[in-house]
């Protein structure tokens, strides 16, 4: 390295996270390197972690000389956005590179960029999102009638993930980027803003204050757990009954995938019969949700059974809402779109 810094030549899930807390340490010298190896493996989630990461550390400190190592090897990530989000000039810029049948590159959106037509103003952010949720998983899918558990799945839980944002975190946007891997048939989605993170957030219900990152986190992930649900909006279809994080990590648990979140100095990892803490570094919220697309079942028939534990579960846990989730919430896209 030409500088002291970060190395992510392994490419597991603890050495992403520890490097993210790496980082603010060398970002403190006026200039540190990035090193990922001489075979550089970018999953969505990795991209967006490292990448976001970059950019608030030079948004913060626009005179931080950043040097990336190994430039030639990083050309699927040039091409998908990546140095463009971490603020360095190579590769094309996000919104230039084209999506293919496998692949989502890095993309930007906020309101005004969901909106198709003039009437779109006047629907609710979540109906957007529900439309550019569908139009991802579409995607993803590749043939919706063939891999229709796979299409639902995905619909339902970006919707959540992205629902979060624009309810929760105060962020005006989103950066989010996908890959199917044809040969081990699995689906990875992942999505990051630079909003205020699960701790604030949970903290604007005054039964959720005074938690740490990691305590925080730990309840985002439990049913009827929201900053809102003390509020009094049940009367709209699209109420905030905190279900969004807890059913779309059963769905990715259950599709023999999994599921990870990172906000503040903490992070989780949820597999199919396992929970692992990392210590890290992110000031806003970056989430992994990834699949078997063989492995979904009836994704109908299973958030119906998650509805019925997370029920029980929420009845047990001081300030939680207490109630079902949102009937717009519980529903699926065809549901959804025939109503």
């Amino acid at each position: 390295m030409s500088a002291p810094g970060v190395s992510f030549e392994k490419h597991d899930l603890e050495t992403l996270l520890k490097g993210a807390r790496e980082m603010d340490h060398y970002a403190l010298r006026d200039r540190f390197a990035v090193d990922f190896g001489e075979k550089p493996f970018f999953a969505p989630f990795s991209m967006l972690l490292v990448g976001a990461k970059l950019r608030l550390l030079k948004k913060a400190n626009p005179s931080l000389k950043i040097d990336i190592k190994g430039y030639k090897g990083l050309e699927y990530a040039a091409r998908s956005g990546f140095f463009d989000l971490a603020g360095i000039e190579y590769g094309l810029q996000i919104g230039e590179a084209r999506a293919s049948e496998n692949y989502l590159p890095i993309t930007r959106i906020n309101r005004e960029s969901l909106e198709d037509t003039s009437g779109d103003q006047f629907l609710a952010i979540q109906d957007l999102v529900q439309r550019h949720a569908d139009n991802v998983s579409a995607v993803l899918s590749r043939d919706i009638e063939e891999h229709k558990d796979l299409y639902d799945a995905l619909s339902y839980s970006i919707r959540e993930i992205m629902r979060n944002v624009f309810e929760h975190s105060g962020a005006i946007e989103l950066y989010y980027c996908a890959q199917y891997w044809p040969k081990s048939n699995r689906v990875e989605f992942a999505m990051a803003d630079f909003g205020m993170g699960i701790r604030r957030g949970l903290s604007e219900n005054p039964n959720f204050r005074g938690l740490s990152n990691r305590e925080a986190l730990h309840m985002s992930l439990m049913p009827g757990v929201s900053g809102k649900t003390h509020k009094g909006d049940r009367h709209s279809e699209w109420h905030n009954s905190g279900y969004g994080l807890y059913m779309t990590n059963r769905l990715a648990r259950n599709g023999g995938g999994n599921f990870v979140i990172a906000s503040g100095d903490h992070s989780i990892h949820l597999g199919p019969k396992s929970k692992s803490d990392y210590p890290t570094s992110f000031p806003g919220t970056v989430v992994r949700f990834n699949l078997h697309a063989g492995r979904i079942g009836d994704v109908k028939t299973r958030l119906n059974e998650f509805r019925e534990e997370g029920a029980r579960i929420a009845s047990n846990i001081k300030g939680a809402g207490n109630r079902p989730p949102s009937s717009m919430s519980m529903l699926l896209r065809k549901d959804y779109s025939g109503r």
